[in-house]
């Protein structure tokens, strides 16, 4: 079960191998870096929001999240020195991000040598999910790159050589930290431990140490806050849906991208040149056998317990490219097939995304800025108030009346909660009443108000407003504004007046 480590290396291997890491380095900055400049979802809003506070505010936020604190205390620290422009902020992730290609190549350099090793780092650089993260200012990346680096860390158990103190120590200091990044990370571990079980016995007291190491620190720090952010998290958690077929195609379009249109060209080549699939699963096992001990626990767990979903499939995004890369290295040189991968993926992010978004949130906060007027209502349902907000207050424009619906979601502004359970009907009619009788008392001061309705994702939420407004208000169907992409939470923008008599 041991790999199988290059025999010593020669200077032309050298000069290869650098300048395999400044081709991954250069593709990866792009990758990173090209529309990191869009406008901030409603996550990132919050990450920003809550880096800005001081140490003590941060962390009081972070207890009442469901989100471990390294990755925003490392925000914290990283804004103060960079500032919240959007490449600036975003660029942390991508800095992880490009460490993760990097890991990932010496991890696959040292299970298969260098050739395959490109690809593997080509592959995971190209993939959609490692892009995503990498222009998303959460942890995301950060958690690859720990898993990442758990995992190269955990082969090194299977040789006696490597099987020393200061490896053991750094694999821990590895693990404490993603177990103070993302709750998923236990899954790598899960994973591992699977593997260590089944596979490795005559190592099994040294592993069960170590793994206990690198749990204490979180059992101890952060295991009560836990207990209390538990209670958060079926908020939290509740747009999460239960595992079906959708989500495993979601997570295979994520994870290889571009890969699956050059996969069937690729298998028949090698299958042409005599490669034989089953036995290099058979030589090698630890890579997909590691996939599915990490992924497949949480995906049954979520038929029980829905808990997992595609951002947190990246534990298993290494793995995967782990897995399907040396089935491919018998297609063309190494080069060749990397090569394809990130030339395929810059044309199709160059045509499928735009520089800008005609809704995106900062286009919505300027839509309202040209339209809107002193002491006019604004009324944002889903997530929409928290990124246009962010946006908005930055112009210091206009003085709006800014609402929420339902006026929960400013309880947990990063994330809509059971607002969708239908037992919560009644009470949601009952406060749109409310909020429409508190607007037509601004009318005596205000004979002009105007209300813009900006209508989320749930229909069935927004027509309980729409029905109380329409009673009192007209909807002035000229200026209605429809948005088919930009903003993940909106769909239309509807302007009310006061009924003409």
């Amino acid at each position: 079960m041991a790999p199988s480590y290059p025999q010593a290396t020669t200077a032309l291997d050298q000069n290869h191998s650098r300048i395999d890491v400044l081709l991954l380095v250069f593709c990866s900055s792009f990758f990173a870096l090209y529309n990191s400049n869009a406008a901030y979802t409603s996550d990132e809003v919050w990450s920003i929001n809550t880096a800005h506070l001081n140490y003590s505010g941060l962390m009081t936020a972070l207890k009442a999240d469901v989100h471990p604190p390294l990755y925003f205390q490392l925000l914290h620290g990283w804004v103060r020195l960079f500032g919240t422009g959007e490449q600036a902020v975003r660029g942390l992730s991508g800095l992880f991000y490009i460490f993760a290609v990097l890991a990932l190549y010496r991890l696959a350099k040292d299970l298969y040598g260098e050739n395959t090793a490109l690809l593997c780092a080509a592959l995971y650089a190209c993939s959609p999910l490692a892009i995503l993260s990498a222009q998303f200012a959460r942890m995301y990346s950060l958690l690859s790159l720990l898993s990442i680096l758990s995992t190269w860390l955990f082969v090194h158990f299977a040789t006696e050589r490597r099987n020393t103190l200061p490896p053991i120590a750094l694999y821990v200091a590895i693990n404490v930290l993603g177990t103070f990044t993302h709750i998923a990370f236990f899954f790598t571990l899960f994973g591992q431990i699977v593997f260590q079980v089944l596979y490795r016995r005559a190592q099994l007291k040294r592993f069960a140490v170590a793994i206990v190491l690198s749990v204490i620190p979180y059992l101890i720090l952060w295991a009560p806050v836990l207990l209390g952010q538990i209670g958060n998290s079926a908020e939290g958690l509740a747009w999460v849906k239960k595992p079906r077929l959708s989500m495993l195609t979601d997570v295979l379009l994520l994870y290889g991208g571009v890969l699956w249109l050059l996969l069937p060209i690729a298998l028949y080549l090698s299958w042409r040149r005599g490669f034989k699939f089953w036995k290099e699963f058979g030589s090698n096992p630890l890579p997909p056998l590691l996939l599915v001990f990490t992924i497949v626990p949480p995906v049954l767990i979520s038929i029980i317990k829905p808990v997992f979903n595609s951002r947190l499939a990246i534990v298993g995004l290494h793995l995967f490219a782990l897995t399907v890369c040396p089935l491919l290295k018998r297609t063309a040189a190494g080069y060749v097939l990397a090569l394809l991968l990130v030339v395929l993926t810059g044309c199709f992010m160059v045509v499928v995304h735009p520089s800008s978004e005609a809704c995106d949130n900062r286009a919505l906060a300027m839509y309202l800025v040209q339209n809107a007027r002193d002491n006019d209502v604004a009324i944002f349902t889903s997530l929409t108030r928290m990124p246009v907000d962010y946006y908005f207050d930055q112009t210091g424009s206009k003085k709006l009346v800014k609402i929420s619906f339902p006026a929960e979601i400013d309880d947990h502004p990063g994330y809509e909660g059971r607002i969708s359970d239908p037992a919560n009907r009644p009470t949601l009619e009952r406060e749109a009443r409310e909020l429409v009788d508190r607007i037509g008392s601004m009318q005596s001061t205000n004979p002009t108000l105007r209300v813009f309705f900006f209508h989320g994702l749930h229909p069935e939420i927004d027509a309980i407003l729409e029905k109380e407004l329409q009673t009192r208000f007209e909807v002035l169907q000229d200026q209605e504004v429809h948005c088919t992409e930009g903003s993940p939470y909106l769909k239309t923008i509807s302007v009310y007046r006061v009924q003409a008599h």
